[in-house]
C-alpha cells in the first residue's frame, strides 16, 4: 500500500546533491517528488537511467519518493507470517525473504529505511551510526511515575531512535522486533518481571504484523485492555479503518518523535498518575 503507481521515467531535473543515489526531482500532477536511483543505492555497476526504465513512486510518512528501476514485473499480495527475516546484515535494504516459484527467493525491500538514510546523509547525520548501537531489551523508567512502553519495529533504525527519545523522557522501554516477539514480552510481563503500560507498533513486519499483533491482545483476557498505539509510515485509510475496528486507541506517523512524546505525556502520564 506505500506503492501508489508506476510510471514512465520523465524528464528528471537534476539537483546539486552530493547525496548518492539521488538523482534529482521529477513533476507528477504538480507535485515535486524525489527521484531516487535504486541500482546506486543497492550497489549494482548500472547507475546511469535509461530512457526505457520505469519509477515506482510511494509515499509513506505524508512523504513521496519515486524509486528508478529497469523494470517492475507482478504485484504480489502475500501475508506477512509467510515473509522469513533477511539473510543479509543489518546495513542492508532487505526487510524480509520468502520462497516462490521454482525455488527461487524473493526479497524484499524496506523502501522507507531507503529514505531515511538518504534523509540522515543529506544532513550530515548518517543513520548507520545510530543502528549499530543495540540497545538493551529492557530499559527501566528514569522517572518515577512514568509508564512502561512495549516498542515494536522491525526496524533497527526506528526503535533504537524511538527507544532512546522516550526512554530520555523518562519513559521505561521494553523493545521486540516483530509481533510475535511482542506477544511473547507481554507473556513474559505476566510473571512479574516488568509491566507494560502500553504497546507502540509497527504495522508492516515479517512473521507477525502490527494488525495481527493488535487482535491477538484485544483477545487477550490477561492484557486486553492496554492501550495500543500504530506507528506507520501507511497513508491508506483502509488500514487505519481496518486497525480503528480491531481496537487501536491511536495512530502515530512513524519518527514522529514530537507529537508521540506530546500525546504521551497528556494521555498516558496523565492517566497513569490519575490511577
Amino acid at each position: 500500500v506505500k506503492v501508489r503507481e508506476v510510471i514512465h521515467l520523465p524528464r528528471i531535473n537534476p539537483l546539486a546533491s552530493t547525496v548518492p543515489g539521488i538523482e534529482g526531482i521529477f513533476e507528477l500532477r504538480g507535485v515535486p517528488i524525489p527521484a531516487i536511483n535504486l541500482c546506486m543505492i543497492l550497489g549494482d555497476t548500472r547507475t546511469e537511467p535509461s530512457p526505457e526504465d520505469q519509477i515506482i513512486v510511494t509515499e509513506f510518512a505524508h512523504k513521496r519518493a519515486g524509486f528508478i528501476v529497469q523494470q517492475t514485473n507482478r504485484i504480489r499480495r502475500v501475508p506477512w507470517e509467510k515473509i522469513l527475516p533477511p539473510s543479509t546484515d543489518k546495513a542492508s535494504s532487505m526487510t524480509g525473504m520468502m520462497l516462490i516459484e521454482n525455488n527461487e527467493f524473493l526479497f524484499i525491500l524496506d523502501l522507507e529505511r531507503i529514505v531515511m538514510n538518504l534523509e540522515s546523509l543529506a544532513s550530515g547525520r548518517p543513520a548507520s551510526v545510530q543502528e549499530n548501537t543495540q540497545l538493551p531489551p529492557l530499559m527501566a523508567p528514569r522517572k518515577r511515575g512514568h509508564p512502561t512502553i512495549l516498542l515494536v519495529d522491525d526496524s533497527s533504525l526506528i526503535l533504537n531512535s524511538v527507544a532512546r527519545s522516550l526512554n530520555q523522557e523518562g519513559y521505561g522501554i521494553v523493545l521486540a522486533r516483530n509481533g510475535l516477539e511482542g506477544l511473547q514480552r507481554l507473556e513474559e510481563s505476566l510473571e512479574g518481571a516488568f509491566v507494560i503500560d502500553a504497546v507502540i507498533t509497527d504495522l508492516e513486519m515479517p512473521q507477525m504484523d502490527g494488525l495481527s499483533l493488535l487482535k491477538k491482545i484485544r483477545q487477550s483476557v490477561d492484557f486486553g485492555k492496554i492501550p495500543v498505539y500504530l506507528h506507520t509510515s501507511l497513508s491508506d485509510t483502509g488500514s487505519r479503518e481496518t486497525a480503528k475496528l480491531l481496537g487501536a486507541n491511536e495512530f502515530f506517523v512513524k519518527n514522529d518523535i514530537g507529537t508521540i512524546l506530546r500525546f504521551l505525556n497528556t494521555q498516558l502520564l496523565n492517566d497513569k498518575a490519575s490511577a
